[in-house]
């Protein structure tokens, strides 16, 4: 047994195995015949002396041994991972994984705008998820995922180790259909507390949702509470119903250009009342990234500051 060489392709299958309970689903993923699948589980299996998978009536299930054993692998293939990430990293290869989170509407308007124009990717492996703000992160700041490399989001991180830039004011207002308009008008924000607004869950307070505007031709700022019968878990949603006529909804003005154009969805007051957000990427400083991530990063931000340039005028400036 001291001399028990393994590969770390056969840990590879048999994971795989482990996962999907079954050699013909295994074969599919890793790509390879399901015999070579087959022989590969067997000749590890005789040279260990102990069988990892028992046969019930329709899947492969992990025997005692087994149980104990996949950890141990999967183990070893993270390190293995690691190592190769390092190598990679330290030669400046494009190689490994990168994840951004960001919310939803900020990771729609990446893929459909933004991660196209990151050019030879290599390999990188690049991971959008989805992290939405709740009330209280606005104020206390936004926790950074314990897998996540950049951050883009409207908040400041608690973590004051973090780098937090700011990429750009971000307008955000009421917005609805022309023929919800016509059916309820509206002149203003006060008048929000007469019309069905569609809430966002995270947001919740006493079954409603805070509304900030700044008030027109003034520095004063109110906050506005606003109740309606639909609640979303994220922004897309809400502008779903509000497109289909059932509301009103709170959402970034420079996410909605295509709607704003093609008069789907149109600002519900005839003066400019909004509210604007800092758009922040949040990361860790440069000396502690793989350089795989400060490429994606580089090439995330340039983009996005080009977009942001290019988008309509009248944003304050960061500094403002």
């Amino acid at each position: 047994m001291n001399n028990l060489q393994i590969k770390p392709r056969e840990l590879k299958i048999i994971s795989v195995i482990a996962a999907t309970h079954s050699i013909g689903d295994a074969a599919a993923l890793l790509g390879m015949a399901q015999a070579n699948v087959s022989k590969y589980l067997s000749d590890f299996e005789m040279r260990v002396g102990l069988k990892v998978f028992e046969r019930t009536t329709r899947q492969l299930a992990l025997t005692q041994f087994g149980e104990a054993l996949v950890p141990y692998i999967n183990a070893s293939l993270d390190k293995n991972s690691q190592l190769i990430n390092f190598i990679a990293d330290y030669k400046h290869e494009k190689s490994g994984r990168v994840t951004i989170y960001a919310p939803t509407g900020i990771i729609m308007y990446l893929a459909r705008h933004v991660v196209h124009e990151i050019e030879e990717i290599g390999d990188i492996r690049l991971a959008l998820k989805t992290y939405n703000l709740d009330r209280n992160e606005f104020a206390e700041g936004v926790s950074f995922p314990d897998d996540c490399d950049i951050l883009i989001t409207y908040a400041q991180p608690k973590d004051e180790n973090l780098v937090a830039s700011v990429l750009a004011k971000y307008s955000v207002t009421a917005f609805a259909t022309e023929t919800y308009l016509k059916q309820h008008p509206i002149q203003g924000p006060d008048d929000l507390i007469n019309h069905s607004c569609i809430l966002i869950d995270s947001m919740l307070v006493d079954d409603a949702n805070i509304w900030r505007f700044c008030v027109y031709n003034s520095n004063e700022v109110r906050d506005y509470k606003v109740t309606g019968n639909y609640i979303c878990d994220n922004t897309q949603t809400a502008l779903e119903l509000a497109r289909n006529n059932l509301g009103i909804v709170f959402a970034p003005k420079e996410s909605l250009q295509q709607e704003i154009s093609k008069g789907t969805l149109v600002p519900c007051f005839p003066h400019r009342e909004e509210w604007w957000l800092d758009l922040t990427a949040i990361f860790r400083k440069r000396e502690y990234q793989p350089w795989r991530v400060q490429y994606v990063l580089d090439s995330v931000l340039n983009s996005l500051r080009t977009h942001i340039s290019q988008a309509v005028h009248g944003r304050p400036s960061p500094d403002n």
